[in-house]
Formats: structure tokens, sequence, C-alpha cells
């Protein structure tokens, strides 16, 4: 179980117009930034309304949505709050969640099947309990995972061609006319990879979301295209 951080700070920013100048104690509560104030109700922040964040030893910038921003200083625990914060804003969503080729080889040899999601998998595993953005990122890099989509089609024609070289080439030609659309999807995640990296601290979460819907969309794109691969092969 995580240990809850609380942070004793003062907090200065801007919400919904309203101008803060005010002492908290923070704490995260499940997906909740929590700011307890003295003499008021609690205000309870979703993450998912909370775009960057940035800090030092003793203070921690929150960016909002809307351009809203809180300044929090004052107290040495501000630090592990925000990496807190930041493990559980950005840790990776169940990938494979709804992909209906991914679980049925039916009809088609288990070995390529297996072959041409294996790559996918690999990557699922290489992020498991990676919430750190940049090496997300790094660990899922497009460059790579092209190269892994490409040789796994070569292997799903010598399976399908064994020993005939000509068949195995015009295989591999049609996998990767049927695989087209997941090698335009990784070519968007590492696009929105480079945006990630290269953005500022104030939407480091948000580019993160924005990355990962396209994650998703490598491995939505990778399960169809089974389809028409799998027809290939029969």
């Amino acid at each position: 179980m995580t240990a809850v951080i609380a942070a004793h700070t003062r907090v200065v920013g801007m919400v919904r117009g309203r101008e803060i100048d005010a002492s908290a104690s923070v704490t995260l509560d499940q997906d909740t930034l929590v700011l307890a104030w003295q003499d008021a109700t609690p205000w309870r922040l979703s993450l998912s309304g909370i775009e960057g964040i940035a800090g030092g030893g003793s203070s921690l910038t929150v960016y909002l949505v809307r351009n809203d921003v809180l300044e929090l200083s004052g107290d040495d625990q501000l630090r592990a709050l925000g990496l807190q914060l930041l493990d559980r804003a950005c840790a990776m969503p169940e990938l494979t969640r709804g992909l209906k080729s991914l679980g049925s080889s039916r009809g088609t040899p288990v070995a390529a099947h297996d072959r041409w999601f294996a790559p996918l998998l690999a990557a699922r595993r290489a992020v498991e309990g990676v919430s750190d953005p940049a090496r997300q990122v790094m660990l899922l890099d497009a460059a790579a995972l092209t190269q892994d989509i490409q040789r796994a089609i070569a292997e799903i024609a010598a399976i399908k061609a064994p020993g005939d070289p000509a068949e195995q080439r015009a295989v591999e030609a049609a996998l990767e006319e049927e695989a087209a659309a997941v090698f335009t999807a990784i070519e968007s995640m590492g696009l929105a990879g480079d945006a990630l990296r290269g953005g500022a601290l104030d939407t480091r979460i948000a580019d993160w979301r924005r990355w990962v819907e396209t994650v998703r969309g490598v491995f939505a794109a990778a399960d169809d295209a089974w389809t028409g691969i799998a027809a290939e092969l029969r």
C-alpha cells in the first residue's frame, strides 16, 4: 500500500477566475489531489484535470485545465508528492483490453498468430509498472517497433511458404499491405512521442495522454489487421 504523503504548504494561484493565497495540507487520495484548507471545505482536484507539474525541493507548480495554475511552496514533502502525483497520473493503462483477434487464432496457424502479436505483447511488458513519460516513450520506440513488426511479417511469410523464397516474398508483400494501417499508427505514435519529449512541463501530462491514445491506436490497428493477415494465410 502506497504511503500517504501530506505536505503543509502555502498555495498561491488562480482557479476558475478565483485568486488563491492560503495555507493548506495537500495529499493524494486515489486519483484526486486534495487541498485541505484551514477554514474552508477541502478542494478535490481530479488528476484528469491536471495537465502538467513542475517542482523543486520544496515547491510544486500544478498546471490545470483552462490555464489555471497553483503554486505550492514551503514543505520538503512537495517533491515526493509531485513524484507520487506523476506516478498515478501517468500509469500506463491496459493496452490489450477489448482486442478481439489477440485472444483468438481460430482458422489460422497458431505460430503465425503468436508471432504477429509478439512485438505488441513485448512492448506492453516493457512499459508495465513504468510511470515516467519520457522512459515510456523510449521503451515504446516507434522505429524499433516498426522493425519488430516487419521482422514478424517476414517470419510469418516463412511459416506460410517454407523453403520457397519467391512465394515468401509474395506473401510478405501481401501481409505488408494488410499491415499498412499499423505502420501509419506507429508513425503517429512516434510523432506524439517526439512532441511529449520536446514539450513543456506545463503540458507534460496532457501530452502524455495524447501519446497514450496513439499507443492504443497501434494496438487496435494491429488487432484489426490480423483479420486480413489471417485471410492471406488460409
